[in-house]
């Protein structure tokens, strides 16, 4: 496999990555509340807390397969045109 088109990781996307998960996770976990079917508060919190953070992982992953994605696209578009 080729270092060609890696994702340089910087603080930028560090912190873009911290407020996209965070803010997912907290949209997840405010409309996942009233959907847990039980009358303790505890576990509508325990519940809503880890369905939130396995949807937020799946997120985070979606996130950076686009950005993978839009790297390889960028790279072919500078590329040269191949002969045929």
């Amino acid at each position: 496999m080729s270092n060609k088109g890696k994702i340089p990781v910087t603080k930028k996307i560090l912190i873009q990555d911290l407020i996209f998960v965070v803010g997912f996770f907290w949209i997840s976990y405010v409309i996942l509340r009233p959907s847990v079917p039980v009358d303790s508060a505890f576990w509508i919190t325990f519940w809503s807390v880890m369905v939130g953070l396995a949807m937020t992982g799946v997120a985070w992953l979606s996130l950076w397969m686009f950005r993978i994605v839009l790297l390889d696209q960028i790279d072919r578009q500078k590329a040269p045109a191949s002969k045929k």
